[in-house]
């Protein structure tokens, strides 16, 4: 399955949140983030989890 990836800024636009939030967040594990190389890119469906959720961090169980 292809997977549409985004880089932070156009994750963190669409979002509404600032890019250094973004990052800080899929540092820590909150977002789903993939790293290529120096680039950091977010998952469409991580996107839309977020969008649906309010943005509320992804809980550990």
């Amino acid at each position: 399955m292809n997977q549409i990836l985004h880089p932070v800024k156009d994750a963190a636009s669409r979002l509404g949140i600032s890019v250094w939030t973004l990052r800080r967040k899929a540092y820590q594990g909150d977002i789903d983030s993939i790293k290529i190389g120096v680039k950091l890119l977010i998952p469409e469906d991580e996107i839309e989890r977020l969008i649906r959720e309010g943005m509320r961090p992804r809980r550990s169980t």
